[in-house]
C-alpha cells in the first residue's frame, strides 16, 4: 500500500472516530436536559407543597389566635397548639427538602389541616363553656354579694344591738353600783390601838411596835335606814408606814374590789357586826402574826365595796 492510501485511512479512520464522540456527547447532553428538565420539574412541585404548607400553616396560626382572649386556661392551650404545629411543619419540611417524599408530605399537610379544624372545634367548645361558667359565676357572685351584704345588716343590727345591751350594762352597773354605795354603812369614828397579851390572857395598851401583839380596831356606825338591817362585813387594810399593805393571806387576808374604781384592793383582815339601822359601837381585834415597825400606819375600811372610814395610828 502506497504512502497516499496509509494516509487516507487513517483520516477516515479518525473521521469515524470524531462523528461516533460527537454522537457520544450529543446523547450525553440530551441525557443532562432531560434529567435538568425533570429536577426542575420536581423543584416546582417541591415548591407548590411548600407554599402550600405555609399558607395553610399561617392560617391556622391566624385562626388560633383569632381564639385568644383573656382566659388564661385557654390562652395556655392555644400556645400548646401552636407549639404542636410548629414540630409538625418542621417534620412536613423535612420530608419535602431533606426525603423528598411527597406522597408523605401531602399526608402530613392534609392531618395539620385536620388538626388544625379539631383545635378550633375544641378551643370554641372551650370558650362557649367559659362563657356559660362566667354567666353561672356573674349570677353566684351577685348572689354571694347580696347574703354577704344581708350578713353585713345582720352584723350592723348585732352591733348595734350588742352597743345598746352594752350601755344598758353599763347604765345598771352604774345604777347598781349607786344602789351598793347608798347601802354601804359609813363610819363616823375609827380607832385603832396596839396591845399586848399577858400570859393570863389579859391585854395592856402599848404604843412601843416591838410590845404589840395584837391590833384593836373600834368604830363607830353612821345610821343608813336605805341598806336593811343585819350582819355586814367590814374589810380592814393595815398599812405600813412604807406604804405596803400588810397582807397575810394565811392570817384572814384577801382581795376585794373596790367599786369606786373597779380596782382590786388587798385588805389585812375582816369581821362581821350586828346592825339594826342605827349608830352602833364595834371593835375587831387582829392579832399580830409579825413583828411590826417604827411609824405612822395608815387604816382603811371597806364595807359593800366601798371605803367607809379611815385613820391613822403611830407606833413609836
Amino acid at each position: 500500500m502506497s504512502t497516499k492510501q496509509n494516509f487516507q485511512a487513517i483520516a477516515v479512520t479518525i473521521i469515524i472516530a470524531l462523528l461516533g464522540l460527537n454522537g457520544y456527547q450529543w446523547y450525553v447532553n440530551d441525557k443532562l436536559t432531560s434529567n435538568l428538565q425533570v429536577q426542575k420539574s420536581e423543584t416546582l412541585e417541591l415548591q407548590k407543597i411548600q407554599e402550600e404548607l405555609d399558607q395553610d400553616y399561617q392560617a391556622a396560626l391566624e385562626s388560633l389566635e383569632e381564639m385568644r382572649g383573656t382566659n388564661e386556661q385557654l390562652n395556655a392551650l392555644i400556645d400548646q397548639q401552636k407549639e404542636d404545629l410548629r414540630v409538625q411543619k418542621e417534620k412536613i419540611n423535612n420530608l419535602i427538602w431533606t426525603k423528598k417524599e411527597l406522597d408523605k408530605a401531602k399526608e402530613e399537610i392534609q392531618s395539620l389541616n385536620t388538626n388544625v379544624a379539631k383545635y378550633l372545634s375544641d378551643l370554641q367548645k372551650l370558650k362557649e363553656e367559659n362563657k356559660e361558667l362566667t354567666s353561672q359565676n356573674q349570677q353566684l357572685t351577685l348572689r354571694v354579694e347580696e347574703e354577704i351584704s344581708a350578713k353585713e345588716n345582720i352584723i350592723l343590727e348585732k352591733n348595734e344591738l350588742a352597743q345598746e345591751k352594752e350601755e344598758l350594762s353599763k347604765t345598771n352597773a352604774l345604777l347598781g353600783s349607786k344602789v351598793d354605795m347608798a347601802n354601804a354603812v359609813k363610819i363616823n369614828f375609827l380607832e385603832v390601838k396596839g396591845y399586848e397579851i399577858k400570859k393570863n390572857g389579859k391585854i395592856k395598851e402599848r404604843t412601843k411596835a416591838k410590845d404589840v401583839q395584837m391590833l384593836r380596831i373600834c368604830f363607830l356606825t353612821e345610821t343608813n335606814m336605805v341598806t336593811a338591817s343585819g350582819t355586814k362585813k367590814f374589810y380592814i387594810r393595815v398599812i405600813s408606814p412604807q406604804g405596803e399593805t400588810i397582807f397575810l393571806e394565811d392570817n384572814g387576808s384577801g382581795v376585794i374590789t373596790n367599786k369606786a374604781d373597779n380596782t382590786q384592793v388587798r385588805y389585812t383582815t375582816s369581821g362581821d357586826i350586828d346592825y339594826k339601822n342605827e349608830d352602833t359601837n364595834a371593835c375587831m381585834d387582829w392579832s399580830v402574826p409579825l413583828q411590826l415597825v417604827k411609824g405612822k400606819y395608815n387604816v382603811e375600811m371597806f364595807n359593800n365595796g366601798f371605803l367607809v372610814g379611815k385613820n391613822t395610828f403611830t407606833l413609836k
